[in-house]
Formats: C-alpha cells, sequence, structure tokens
C-alpha cells in the first residue's frame, strides 16, 4: 500500500507544485428556455420553483429534461424542441399500448447514452396496499431513442418486472452501457445492463473484501472501528470499477454508539482480472465530497470550497496529484439547481431565474 495521502494537503500541493496545472472552469451557456407556457413546466410556490430536476441529459447539441409534475419529459436539438413524450395513468393503459404507457409513469433524472438514445428514470407509484410486489411501487429506468421510440425497460436483475427500491446514480460508459448504483435490501449494488441484460454486478461485501482481508477486519474490531462500502463506480471506458470503503470509529461511551470518521481507503479494480491497485491508503478529510472517476485514468475529490466554488483535485491512480480544477459559478449562488458531472470527466450545471432554466458547461 502506498503511504498515507491526506487530503487536507491538496491546497499546499497545489500551491507549491510548480508543475502542477490549475484550471479555473467558468461556466458557459449551451442551452436556454423559457419556463412558462408551451415551454418548461414547473410547480412554483412563493417565487419559488421546485422538482427542477437534478440531472438533464445533454449530449452534443442535445438536451433532455423532464417535467415531473406534468409528467412529460422533453427532447431538445439545437434548443428546438424536436420530441415531446406524454405519462399515461395506470388506470387507463391496455393491452395495445401497455409497453409505452406503463412504461413512462413519473419521470426523473435523465442520462444520454452512446447510440442516439436516452435513459430516463421513473418512478412508479405504489398501487393497492402493497402486497403484492409487482404493485409496491419504485423506480425503473426507460430507454428512448431520440425519435421518442420507447426502446425498453430496465429493472432490477435485468428483469423488467423488479422495480430499484431506489437509485443512487446511473450513467453510460463509452460503450454505451448503461451503469446503475443503488440500494437493495440496505446493501449497496453496482450493476451494469447491456440492453436489458445484466452483465456485470458488484455488491457492498465484495467491495468492502476487496477493500480490507479478513485479519484486517478482525483488527479493526478489536480496536473498535468498522469498515464499510461507500462509494462503487465505473470508469468511463467499463473496464474498471472504483470502490471507496470509510472507516469508523465506534464511540463506545456514547448511547448511541456513535461513530466518527478514521479514514477513506480507494481502490481500482480491473473488471477483467483480479489485481486490486490502491489509490488512497488513508484519507482523513470528513468534508470531501464522493470520489469518482474522471475519464479513463484518473480520480476526482470535489471539495466545496465556499458558496459559488467548487474545486476538483484530480489523482492519477497512482495516487499523484496530477492537477486541480476551480469551478466557478456567476451571479448568485442561489441561482444554481446542481452541478454534476458525466463519466466522460465534463462538468455541467443547472441554473435557474425567475422565467428561464439554462443548463452551462464548465470549460
Amino acid at each position: 500500500m502506498r503511504a498515507p495521502v491526506l487530503v487536507s494537503s491538496i491546497i499546499l500541493a497545489a500551491a507549491t507544485n510548480a508543475c502542477l496545472r490549475t484550471s479555473t472552469l467558468k461556466p458557459e451557456k449551451i442551452f436556454s428556455i423559457a419556463i412558462g407556457e408551451d415551454k418548461a413546466h414547473f410547480p412554483r410556490q412563493n417565487g419559488i420553483y421546485h422538482e427542477i430536476p437534478s440531472r438533464i441529459g445533454v449530449l452534443k447539441d442535445w438536451v433532455a429534461f423532464s417535467e415531473p409534475s406534468e409528467k412529460t419529459v422533453k427532447l431538445f436539438k439545437a434548443n428546438k424542441l424536436a420530441v415531446t413524450l406524454h405519462a399515461q395513468d395506470a388506470a387507463s393503459k391496455n393491452k395495445s399500448d401497455a409497453r409505452g404507457s406503463e412504461a413512462l409513469r413519473i419521470p426523473g433524472r435523465i442520462v444520454m447514452g452512446g447510440n442516439d438514445d436516452f435513459f430516463v428514470e421513473n418512478y412508479i407509484p405504489p398501487e393497492g396496499e402493497n402486497r403484492d410486489a409487482a404493485t409496491r411501487g419504485g423506480y425503473k429506468i426507460l430507454q428512448y431513442d431520440f425519435k421518442g421510440k420507447f426502446l425498453r425497460t430496465i429493472g432490477r436483475k435485468g428483469l423488467a418486472d423488479l422495480a430499484f427500491e431506489n437509485i443512487l446514480w446511473f450513467d453510460t460508459d463509452t460503450h454505451g452501457y448503461l451503469w446503475v448504483l443503488y440500494r437493495y435490501l440496505d446493501e449497496l449494488h453496482l450493476d451494469r445492463y447491456e440492453g436489458n441484460r445484466l452483465a456485470f454486478e458488484f455488491r457492498q461485501t465484495d467491495c468492502e473484501a476487496a477493500t480490507l482481508d479478513k485479519k484486517q477486519i478482525e483488527e479493526l474490531k478489536n480496536r473498535n472501528s468498522i469498515a464499510h462500502c461507500e462509494y462503487i463506480y465505473p470508469f468511463y471506458s467499463g473496464e474498471k470499477i472504483l470502490l471507496a470503503s470509510r472507516i469508523d470509529r465506534i464511540d463506545t461511551e456514547s448511547d448511541k454508539k456513535q461513530m466518527t470518521l478514521a479514514y477513506r481507503i480507494v481502490k481500482v479494480k480491473n473488471l477483467s482480472d483480479a489485481q486490486i491497485d490502491t489509490v488512497f491508503s488513508r484519507l482523513t478529510n470528513a468534508e470531501d465530497h464522493p470520489y469518482l472517476p474522471q475519464g479513463k485514468d484518473s480520480v476526482g475529490i470535489w471539495q466545496n470550497v465556499e458558496p459559488g466554488r467548487v474545486r476538483v483535485a484530480r489523482y492519477s491512480l497512482t495516487g499523484d496529484l496530477r492537477n486541480s480544477y476551480l469551478l466557478k459559478s456567476s451571479g448568485r449562488p442561489s441561482e444554481w439547481r446542481q452541478i454534476w458531472q458525466t463519466l466522460a470527466g465534463d462538468f455541467y450545471g443547472i441554473r435557474v431565474f425567475a422565467d428561464q432554466l439554462e443548463v452551462h458547461q464548465f470549460k
């Protein structure tokens, strides 16, 4: 294992390493639409819009977003509306339109695919008294092409009838395969779907076993500490996954057995073999955001510097600081709803005004 790497040293390294490249990324507007009649519809209360999705699909000049309250999805090309998808209530569907109407119920987050297609997170409300697993509700992911044609429903384990209890994150890799991070029975799962077929799965127990061996886990217990997997993310190439485990120290004097962060361990595993490489062996900054793959061969650590400023320190897979990005959002912080990163390593933001919805790319 590498020598301990402390996250608190990131800023110092950025200032003292003459070879380090630090870039300030500023938002560039790539999409804009008025909020109002025949444009974008979102509930508004006391001057504040609600239910604006935290994730919008972006691919070149294509942009897709959902309107949850309206139960619609809109796809734009070059700022012009290309397709509108409408949901139907379960009670109104029939056999002839079952695939389409049953598919879209209450749309949420959207990501773009790799073959002129996109994926929509779809919430299915519970029905009846929830005795039957099929009517308990949950989430599924729907795939459409850019013409609005419904392609397939993707459910847990690759079975369209099985809903996800919740979906923490999902995105596509360079092959267009869909990766889904979710919890099932309080266990973290990362799945890869090729079409609607479950092609790969990695569980929380696999992550924890890859982080520490049995002897090390027993030693932690003797020190009143415990290890559990926090994140499992794929790289954009789809050939590697990142594992981040958290080591918590248990306060035995507390009635609630309160846990505090001792350190984190971040590793990378190649899917084609059993090799597991340690990137960070001892990260100790509890304020850090998730450790996310960036592109094909680096890891980014997010730090909220101050309102409107986010720093992303980018490391090689050997744990060496490669460069640092400072994302500066213009205007008031309250205008920004979300800043996110794609698997490709690009950064996007959603900006909401009183009557305008904008998508920005940080460049």
